[in-house]
C-alpha cells in the first residue's frame, strides 16, 4: 500500500506538468496561426485546446448567458449547455487533430463552432487568449470601406449590418440602386474568399402584423441573397433567414430606435464554421 501511495504521489507533478505544457502549447498555436481557420497549424491547436481545456465550457457558457441574459439564464440554461458541450468540444478535439493535416470534406458542416473554448471569456473582440486575431481581418478591412456598411465581429463570425432604409423603400423588398452599388462590394469581397459561409438575416420594426414583418423580413433577405448570387456567389455557400420584429436591437417605442430596428445583416464564417458559439 505504501508504494502504491507513493506511486501515485509521483504521478500528480507529472501530471500537473502535462497539463500546464498542453495549455502553453495551445496558446503557443493560438498565437502562431491565427490567420486562417482551417490550416493544419490552426486545426491542431483548436484540437489540443478542446481535449486538455474543453472543461471551459461549463465557466465559459454560464458567463456568456449570464452577461447576454442575465444571472438566472447564466445559472440554469449557460449551466446545462456547458455540461453538455463538454463531451461534444472533446471528441470535436478529437477530430480535429486526428484531421488536421488533410482538408476538409466537401459540405462539411461542424456540430459545434470549432472555436477556442476561452473565447468564452473574450471582453475585446479580435482578441484570442490576449493575442491579436487575424481570423477574417482582410475581408474585415475591405467591407469597412462600403459606405453605410457597420461591420464588427460577433461570435465567431464578421456582422456586416446595413439600415433597412439604405437598400429598401419603405414596405418594398425590392432593392434600390444604391443598394446594389454596396451589395456589389460587398460581393466582391465575398468571391475573392469562396471558403466562407454566409447568413443573410432580415429584420423590420413592430409597426404592422407580427405575420406580415415576419414575410417581408424573409423577402428583404431572399433579394439580398439572389442579388449576391447574381453577382458570382456561390448559392450553396448562403442561408437565409427572416425574423420580422423579433430580434430587436433598439426600441420600438421611438422613431429612432424602429430605423435600427429595420435592417438586414449580412453574417461571414470561415468554412467549418457552422455554429454560433
Amino acid at each position: 500500500m505504501a508504494s502504491l501511495r507513493s506511486f501515485r504521489s509521483s504521478r500528480r507533478p507529472r501530471i500537473a506538468r502535462c497539463i500546464v505544457l498542453a495549455t502553453l502549447l495551445c496558446v503557443g498555436f493560438a498565437a502562431a496561426a491565427p490567420a486562417q481557420e482551417m490550416t493544419a497549424t490552426r486545426k491542431f491547436g483548436r484540437g489540443l485546446a478542446g481535449l486538455t481545456l474543453g472543461v471551459l465550457e461549463l465557466p465559459g457558457n454560464m458567463a456568456q448567458e449570464w452577461r447576454n441574459d442575465g444571472p438566472l439564464s447564466g445559472l440554469t440554461v449557460g449551466f446545462i449547455m456547458g455540461v453538455a458541450k463538454i463531451p461534444a468540444r472533446t471528441l470535436i478535439g478529437a477530430y480535429e487533430i486526428v484531421s488536421a493535416p488533410f482538408p476538409l470534406p466537401a459540405g462539411y458542416e461542424a456540430p459545434l463552432a470549432p472555436e477556442f473554448p476561452w473565447g468564452y471569456f473574450q471582453a475585446e473582440p479580435g482578441q484570442v487568449y490576449g493575442f491579436s486575431d487575424r481570423y477574417l481581418s482582410a475581408e474585415m478591412a475591405a467591407l469597412k470601406l462600403i459606405p453605410g456598411a457597420e461591420v464588427r465581429r460577433s461570435g465567431g463570425a464578421l456582422l456586416v449590418r446595413f439600415p433597412g432604409g439604405l437598400l429598401f423603400q419603405t414596405g418594398k423588398a425590392t432593392l434600390n440602386t444604391e443598394a446594389k452599388r454596396r451589395l456589389a462590394s460587398v460581393a466582391d469581397t465575398l468571391t475573392q474568399n469562396p471558403e466562407n459561409r454566409i447568413q443573410i438575416q432580415g429584420f423590420t420594426d413592430s409597426t404592422g402584423a407580427d405575420g406580415l414583418n415576419l414575410r417581408l423580413s424573409a423577402s428583404r433577405a431572399n433579394s439580398v441573397s439572389d442579388f449576391l448570387i447574381r453577382q458570382g456567389v456561390a448559392a450553396h455557400r448562403i442561408e437565409t433567414a427572416g425574423y420580422g420584429a423579433t430580434r430587436a436591437i433598439a426600441s420600438n417605442d421611438t422613431a429612432e430606435g424602429r430605423a435600427v430596428n429595420r435592417r438586414v445583416e449580412i453574417q461571414i464564417r470561415a468554412g467549418g464554421v457552422a455554429a454560433v458559439r
